[in-house]
């Protein structure tokens, strides 16, 4: 044959070569794996109150008149009589907290007026005295959150008498046989102003309130910490140092999210209590480094067009590369041609739209993210034997997986100085919240509906200090 005649030829085999594409049918696919759930961390408080405050409130809510009967019959031996008592506040309050009691103590001044009115005599005598009211406080929290003091106590008075013609009473006795409408109401007045000063549901709302507000802990890329409370301990009221304490924990599972603005918060509600053995501070918040399939599928094609593939001999050239989840890998829908080393003009390339899989892995040590194992999926494959007998094999797939290898370690490193920076500074205002990183685990690897994600837990403690003056707006 010809030159002339062998030209044609070998044009037509070109022809018949360039309409050998292909269009696999779509794979099957799983549901791609669930993020795992963040650890469960705890977020301890503790709130002080200086028995010097509790006193102050005292001071301020207890009436000058504390104790009050009228025209109550007594007995005064002889006859019937009726007494009217006044007592009065004398001074502040004194005390202090010591084995689990808070103990009072309020001087007082007393004024009586003693009258016998019968058909034989009718007197009337007045006497003063002064006293003392010694108190002791029991503290305990009921389920609701509301505190419920118990107040126990004793009244000592001066030697004084109240006489009557030939009747001589003590005040002390008078005081003791009227101790329901004295004693009674005046401890039960000490209860509800302590309920005042020892505000722990109030304290409670603020650090749950607290810690389901995110804050900033990443800069680039922008990263909240996201903390989600699922119970609220508490231990106490206790004693300590002059002072009663409250130890409150949070039950809470803490995640750390990327995005560019504040995420919504979605409010619980306070719990009831449950009751706290011991107070802990252990702390772990799962990081997550996402990198989203459109970007690592750029990343891929930057890398295919600047050094392409080749198969025998011959250059694949990727137009598209998309990733679709599943369940045990992770499917590469592409698009690519086996280009004509003689074509310069890409005219007879041979394409076909196909799917290839790998499984996903992360290599710690270098901090990438590989697909590895790719091969062709079982259609693809049969279409690929069917078209383009060239590109039969695991060549392919050996050569693509090379591409498909992406670094997030700085991204990674730059989370993990954040956190521990920004932790590591109050955080908040009334509420202040500290923490203190220790150690970071090793990352694993996902990949669900969004992108490859690498995470990685940070544990150490964190704290919040109650012991804050709340501003208005807090």
């Amino acid at each position: 044959m010809t030159p002339t005649k062998f030209r044609p030829a070998l044009l037509l085999t070109a022809l018949l070569l360039s309409g050998c594409g292909f269009s696999a049918p779509a794979p099957v696919r799983t549901k791609p794996p669930q993020a795992p759930p963040a650890p469960l961390s705890t977020l301890s408080a503790t709130f002080t109150i200086p028995v010097s405050k509790i006193l102050d409130v005292l001071n301020d809510k207890t009436k000058p008149d504390i104790a009050h009967v009228k025209n109550k019959p007594v007995d005064c031996a002889i006859a019937k009589c009726h007494l009217d008592l006044v007592a009065t506040r004398k001074g502040d309050f004194s005390g202090s907290a010591a084995n689990g009691k808070l103990s009072l103590s309020l001087p007082f001044a007393v004024q009586a007026h003693l009258e016998i009115k019968s058909r034989i005599l009718k007197t009337s005598g007045d006497t003063n005295a002064t006293g003392v009211a010694h108190s002791e406080t029991t503290l305990k929290l009921g389920p609701d959150w509301k505190l419920e003091p118990e107040t126990n106590g004793t009244v000592t008075l001066s030697n004084a008498d109240l006489r009557l013609g030939p009747v001589k009473m003590s005040v002390t006795d008078l005081w003791n046989h009227n101790e329901e409408h004295l004693s009674e109401p005046l401890f039960k007045a000490f209860d509800r102003h302590i309920e005042t000063a020892v505000k722990v549901k109030d304290q409670a709302k603020r650090l749950w309130a607290k810690v389901q507000r995110p804050f900033r802990v990443g800069k680039s890329p922008v990263a909240w910490l996201a903390i989600a409370p699922e119970r609220i301990r508490i231990a106490g009221p206790f004693t300590k140092d002059n002072a009663v304490v409250v130890s409150l924990s949070v039950d809470a599972r803490a995640h750390v999210i990327v995005a560019d603005s504040l995420p919504a918060p979605n409010p619980i509600p306070l719990p009831a209590p449950a009751p706290l053995a011991a107070a802990s501070d252990t702390f772990s918040v799962s990081v997550p480094v996402l990198l989203p399939y459109d970007e690592a599928a750029n990343l891929a094609m930057q890398r295919l067009r600047d050094k392409p593939i080749r198969v025998g001999g011959a250059e694949v050239r990727f137009s598209k590369i998309e990733f679709l989840p599943s369940g045990q890998d992770v499917i590469v829908a592409a698009r690519f041609c086996i280009a004509q080393r003689w074509d310069f003009f890409g005219w007879f390339d041979a394409c076909g739209d196909g799917y290839l899989r790998g499984v996903p892995q992360f290599d710690a040590a270098s901090g990438k993210i590989r697909v590895t194992n790719v091969h062709y999926d079982i259609a693809t494959q049969n279409a690929i034997l069917a078209a383009m007998r060239m590109l039969a094999g695991s060549e392919l797939g050996q050569q693509l997986q090379t591409k498909l290898v992406f670094d997030v370690s700085n991204d990674i490193a730059k989370l993990q100085s954040e956190l521990r920076t920004t932790l590591g500074k109050k955080q908040g205002c009334g509420v202040i919240i500290t923490g203190d990183i220790q150690s970071f685990g090793r990352p694993t690897l996902i990949w669900t509906s969004d992108g490859f994600l690498a995470s990685f837990t940070a544990s150490g403690t964190i704290a919040a200090d109650l012991n804050i003056k709340p501003k208005k707006t807090d």
